[in-house]
């Protein structure tokens, strides 16, 4: 007999965990399954002074800080991998995740003629409506095959390496100028070795500017939200390091400390390994990148008055190194007592156990935002998957919380009709906030805007633009008589207000926390015109932020809103609000003088 439930989620790492999160919120029966231990390979699969490359108050996940963790973590600090480790344990115990370690997927098929996907483990079988697939990017290191077996004594992979004592006597040629393979050829020049690091085509933006980290400048600039990758690359190789307190990649300064650059790693004949001339084209790029941030903060900076200091000195590159110019093209690995290669050259993934229709022409993932082509079936944890944030620990709890509300709503359309089949087993759709039924009561055919309804008076109190749940969502059980505002006496409440045309019903500012705090705004103003009232009437307002990230663009646009109106203003982080794409939401009060209202 095999187990039955509705979700089975394979792997208990970040994305594991923040989906477990997501489906016990909406009583999502579920099983996390894990073939080691929780947040496996941030143990086992990285070296040993591996800290994080985001400070602890960014790279985490809303619900926990990891001062929790480990009371000496200061938010600007980076931890450790063994502190991110114990980071998400304590998570998984904290939400109460219903994690399995210890048990393999070995297969998920779909059985013909029925619904759901049998999973095949290393425990027994599991039948379950839906599958996660959250095993992340990292599952299969690749190694180019430039370099034959035997050609030097040692050849690993950056998640291989443990340690400079691990290597043995002589040189290290480094592979690969992302956060891993900078790092490593740095720890290997601190401990006495000669090391040769091998450039390609990188992004290597500054740990700090006017004192903050570019984490929080790619968040106010926007950048973490880009859906696009940068020429069509599925990942960005950032240069960036967290070590020694964390610090900004300089190409410069790593030749200074005795670190020799080479162009990309090319090919091998003979015992010579070739490098391509493009090491000044490669730094040059680099070099442009970073600038190309500073500019724009600083443009920042002016365009929202922001008392940050000045840092010149950061726009000033100094020479380029020996070499660079004119840069070394071969080397006999056996005369320059190269004795390792260390290949920081990125995974791929490994999909082999997931037997379904949910791959393109290329074996790649066919999705989009996590949401396969084969229904059931979602990808959590992949670099881009929704933006450019989804393969970091605060992008995946973002993208996880999507695919659930997904998965919850496709329950509730499956679980329609079914409450008088024997065995059914009804569902509920996830509880909505703020506008989600008039955005779904709005709209006429062909997406036109209806007229609002208009205003009622029921209890003694007028009802600003009523509607009824019974007609937004007919296959659910509710009748519940909601409107936008309510004007009792003097006093106007308005409901929590998101980035969504109110006429149109269209979602605006996707990404953007202050283009959606705009709309909110203008949609309290509206709805206080049309029930008598004016902004300059408001006493109180909420606001609700899913990240404190968002605080100044949200503050800013309300601020400009409310300008010499001096109402009382409470904020909360909450962790999620009805839709994932929803930022902000702001609630109001106002009292209309009694010279006004005569």
């Amino acid at each position: 007999m095999s187990e039955e439930t509705e979700v089975v989620v394979v792997g208990a790492g970040q994305a594991g965990v923040a989906m477990s999160e997501h489906l016990g919120a909406h009583g999502v029966p579920h099983i996390v399954l894990e073939r080691h231990r929780i947040a496996e390979r941030w143990r086992s699969e990285r070296w040993d002074s591996l800290v994080a490359n985001g400070p602890a108050w960014h790279d985490r996940f809303p619900g926990l800080e990891f001062s929790d963790v480990d009371p000496g973590i200061h938010p600007d600090d980076f931890a450790s991998k063994d502190q991110i480790a114990d980071y998400f344990v304590m998570y998984a115990e904290k939400i109460g995740a219903p994690i399995r370690c210890g048990v393999e997927v070995t297969s998920v098929r779909k059985p013909p003629g029925r619904p759901g996907f049998r999973v095949e483990t290393s425990e027994g079988p599991i039948d379950a409506r839906f599958v996660v697939a959250a095993t992340g990017p990292f599952q299969r290191p690749v190694i180019p095959p430039i370099v034959p077996d035997g050609a030097v004594p040692v050849q690993l992979h950056s998640s291989a390496y443990r340690n400079p004592g691990q290597l043995p006597e002589g040189a290290v040629l480094v592979v690969g100028a992302g956060s891993s393979g900078v790092q490593i050829a740095d720890e290997l020049r601190q401990s006495g070795r000669r090391v040769l690091l091998s450039v390609g085509p990188h992004d290597r933006p500054a740990r700090e500017y006017r004192g903050r980290d570019f984490c929080w400048w790619l968040g106010v600039l926007g950048r973490w939200d880009a859906e696009t990758p940068p020429q069509g690359a599925e990942h960005v190789t950032i240069a960036v390091s967290g070590a020694r307190g964390g610090h900004t990649v300089d190409f410069r300064a790593l030749a200074a400390d005795g670190i020799e650059l080479v162009g990309l790693t090319a090919s091998y004949d003979d015992g010579v390994l070739r490098f391509a001339p493009d090491l000044a084209t490669n730094i040059a790029l680099g070099d442009a990148k970073y600038l190309e941030l500073l500019r724009a903060a600083d443009e920042y900076v002016e365009r929202n008055g922001l008392d940050l200091p000045e840092e010149p000195a950061a726009h000033v590159l100094g020479p380029d190194p020996a070499g660079v110019a004119d840069p070394r093209l071969e080397l006999d690995l056996a005369g320059a007592g190269v004795t390792s290669i260390v290949w920081a050259t990125g995974f791929a993934t490994d999909y082999s156990w997931l037997e379904v229709d949910a791959f393109d022409e290329h074996g790649r993932p066919d999705q989009r935002r996590g949401v396969s082509s084969e229904p059931g079936v979602y990808f959590l944890g992949l670099p881009w998957l929704s933006r450019r944030g989804s393969s970091f620990i605060w992008g995946v709890w973002h993208d996880a919380r999507y695919v659930a509300d997904h998965i919850t709503t496709r329950r509730g359309y499956l679980a329609y009709g079914a409450g008088d089949r024997p065995g059914a087993t009804p569902t509920t759709w996830p509880e909505l906030s703020s506008n989600e039924e008039q955005m779904m009561t709005s709209t006429s055919e062909g997406g036109r805007a209806k007229a609002a309804k208009a205003p009622i008076v029921a209890g003694g109190h007028t009802r600003i633009r009523p509607f009824n749940t019974r007609d937004t969502y007919p296959e659910q059980n509710l009748d519940n008589d909601l409107c936008q505002a309510v004007v009792a006496g003097n006093t106007v409440y308005v409901r929590g207000q998101i980035g969504q045309n109110l006429d149109t019903s269209e979602s605006v500012g996707i990404g953007d926390a202050g283009a959606q705090a705009e709309q909110a705004m203008a949609n309290i103003a509206m709805l206080l015109e049309e029930a008598g009232s004016r902004m300059e009437h408001l006493v109180k307002l909420t606001i609700y932020l899913t990240d404190p990230r968002y605080r100044e663009a949200v503050y800013r646009t309300v601020g400009r809103w409310t300008k010499g109106v001096h109402p009382i203003s409470t904020g909360l982080v909450v962790s999620a609000l009805a839709r994932p794409e929803w930022l902000c939401e702001i609630d109001a009060v106002a009292v209309i003088p009694e010279e006004v209202r005569a």
